[in-house]
């Protein structure tokens, strides 16, 4: 080929070649200079990095322990229990409530522990064979040294002791204090009443539920003088 004919191919593919650029350029847009990310402040890279650690994922979790106190915070304050009041009248109301509650809790348990020791102790009226006036001199020893429990269980036994030694009841072993004064009652009809009432109190003080007093055994002790000088209203022996 020529060498003129390659310079005139040359000049000619030039145009063509800014004509296909021109086509893919939109109309009416002019180049522009290239984007460049902008370096952030200080102040907009702490804010950054406060949102940032602001959510959730970056959050600790409480523990179980701490979820359950804050509920507790929440529903069982002294402060919000009784609504619509004072936050201490709440607070004297709670206390109030909680120490009756206190207070029942503890009499309920004296109450279950004395019938459980009731039911399951032994309710044996004598648990030696002791006669009566060993039983007597016991009492008058325990009643010196101020020890009224021992006074009262051992004058009531002294009582029973010195019926069957009269021939008047008969014990039995694993007889109880009940036993023992119905039988009583049944010989000394007259003094019937105060003997039931000896056993009672002698179930009382023997199982803990009540704590003996001097009065008491002075009260038992004249008992056991009425029992010692009064004659039996019937000649048969009391009878279960």
């Amino acid at each position: 080929m020529p060498p003129h004919s390659r310079a005139s191919g040359s000049r000619q593919g030039a145009p063509g070649l800014l004509a296909a650029c021109l086509a893919l350029t939109p109309l009416g847009a002019a180049p522009g200079p290239v984007d460049v990310p902008a370096t952030p402040s200080a102040e907009e890279a702490r804010r950054a990095a406060q949102e940032e650690l602001s959510k959730a994922v970056y959050q600790e979790r409480p523990s179980l322990a701490q979820l359950i106190w804050d509920w507790l915070q929440e529903h069982l304050s002294p402060t919000h229990l009784v609504p619509g009041v004072p936050a201490w009248v709440s607070v004297v109301v709670t206390l109030v409530a909680a120490l009756a509650l206190l207070a029942g809790l503890v009499y309920v348990l004296r109450y279950l522990t004395w019938a459980r020791r009731a039911r399951l102790g032994s309710r044996r009226l004598f648990e030696d064979p002791r006669d009566a006036a060993s039983l007597t001199r016991a009492a008058d020893a325990a009643a010196g040294t101020g020890d009224w429990a021992t006074a009262v269980v051992e004058r009531f036994r002294a009582i029973i002791r010195s019926l069957d030694e009269r021939g008047l009841i008969e014990d039995y072993p694993g007889m109880t204090a009940r036993e023992a004064a119905t039988l009583a009652a049944r010989a000394l009809r007259s003094l019937g009443q105060e003997l039931r009432q000896a056993a009672a109190l002698f179930d009382s003080v023997r199982y803990g539920h009540v704590q003996a007093t001097r009065q008491q055994d002075e009260w038992i002790r004249q008992l056991a003088g009425q029992v010692a000088s009064l004659r039996p209203t019937e000649t048969q022996k009391g009878q279960v």
